[in-house]
């Protein structure tokens, strides 16, 4: 089998580069949050952002890695698209034309991880099939392989002389029939992704947990050092705390948000009423916090 390599250096390096000012961003911002005296409704935001920008780091990361296991592979049945764990098996018989960058017309559009030295995911090129990148450079430099309804465009780090070997092993054609399939990371393939009622419920119960703590973050530096944690039988407040309990509220629903998702994703496969009565059950403790937490806040 045959291996053309990529050129990884720019992409790996300013992804790197993109991982780090990200981090230090939110270095900042924890710092911002930290002069703060009493929580609020900015110390959510920033919360709220550095969570966010975390998962963008994750997905930088799994870029990064997918570039730096990258490569193209072939012989005399099919190409294959090495990238991190993703492959794409691209029989020779299935490929229709084989063409360049400079043979385009028109702007091509990309949606996914695109950086100088990264062109990855999923676009369109004029009067071509939908298409799939996996390349370093961009879309005037990338060799482009057309099948039936999908076209791929990719960056061997020798375009030319990839040029005539792949024209080479068309001319002489498979000796075998080859699939054309895709190969993904296995958690892409769990069944929870196709569960879309239970994903609604997890996602309303997070929902609803970030929007109570924004409310309690917004009105904190009104409440008094006290708030009432329980009230007696004739409706008045017979136990209180600081306020800073009153966080609390938000952080028991949270706890049965990830011990109930959890048990929920276990089971999912195989008995999905279990879990969908786990998801419900949590989104129904949601609502228990915010009776809880409004009933705190009336009491002022």
């Amino acid at each position: 089998m045959e291996e053309w390599e990529t050129n990884i250096a720019k992409g790996v390096a300013i992804g790197i580069v993109l991982i780090v000012a990200i981090l230090l961003v939110d270095i900042g911002l924890v710092w911002l949050a930290a002069q703060q005296s009493v929580p609020s409704i900015g110390t959510f935001l920033i919360g709220l952002a550095v969570l966010s920008s975390l998962g963008l780091v994750a997905l930088i990361a799994y870029w990064v890695y997918g570039l730096v296991d990258s490569g193209y592979f072939w012989d005399r049945n099919a190409l294959i698209i090495h990238w991190g764990p993703l492959e794409q098996i691209i029989p020779i018989g299935h490929i229709e034309r084989v063409f360049t960058g400079e043979d385009i017309q028109g702007r091509v559009s990309c949606s996914g991880g695109v950086w100088p030295g990264h062109f990855v995911g999923y676009g369109e090129i004029p009067d071509v099939s939908p298409s799939l990148f996996y390349a370093t450079t961009r879309p005037r430099d990338q060799i482009y392989v057309a099948t039936p309804g999908l076209a791929y465009g990719i960056s061997p780090s020798d375009p030319e002389a990839f040029l005539v070997s792949l024209r080479r092993r068309l001319e002489m054609g498979p000796t075998q029939i080859v699939e054309q399939s895709s190969k993904r990371p296995g958690f892409l393939g769990w069944t929870i992704w196709r569960d879309y009622a239970g994903l609604a419920m997890v996602g309303t119960g997070f929902l609803s947990l970030l929007l109570l703590t924004g409310l309690i973050s917004f009105v904190f530096p009104t409440l008094p050092a006290l708030v009432p944690l329980h009230f007696g039988v004739t409706g008045q407040p017979d136990r209180f705390a600081y306020r800073g309990y009153i966080f609390m509220i938000p952080l028991i629903g949270l706890s049965v948000l990830i011990v109930n998702g959890a048990l929920g994703w276990l089971v999912n496969a195989r008995e999905r009423v279990a879990s969908h009565l786990a998801w419900g059950g949590a989104v129904f403790v949601q609502v228990l916090t915010w009776v809880a937490a409004v009933g705190v806040l009336r009491s002022f």
